[in-house]
C-alpha cells in the first residue's frame, strides 16, 4: 500500500470582508446628485465625474431617472 501524503493545514479564515462599507454609499452619491440636479440643474455625475445635467451627463450619457 502507498502511504497517503500528509494533509495540508486548513488555511486560515480571514477576518476581512470581500468589500468594505466605505463612508459615501451609492445611494448617498445617487441622491446628492439628484438633490443638486434639483437645486442647481448641474451635478458631478456619479458615474465618470463629468458634468450631469438634467438631460444626463454630456462626458459618458448617463442619466437620472
Amino acid at each position: 500500500m502507498t502511504a497517503l501524503a500528509a494533509e495540508a493545514p486548513a488555511p486560515a479564515i480571514s477576518a476581512k470582508r470581500l468589500f468594505e462599507p466605505s463612508e459615501v454609499t451609492l445611494e448617498d452619491s445617487i441622491l446628492g446628485a439628484w438633490e443638486a440636479l434639483t437645486a442647481r440643474d448641474r451635478a458631478e455625475c456619479p458615474v465618470c465625474h463629468g458634468e450631469l445635467e438634467r438631460g444626463g451627463c454630456a462626458t459618458c450619457g448617463s442619466s437620472l431617472s
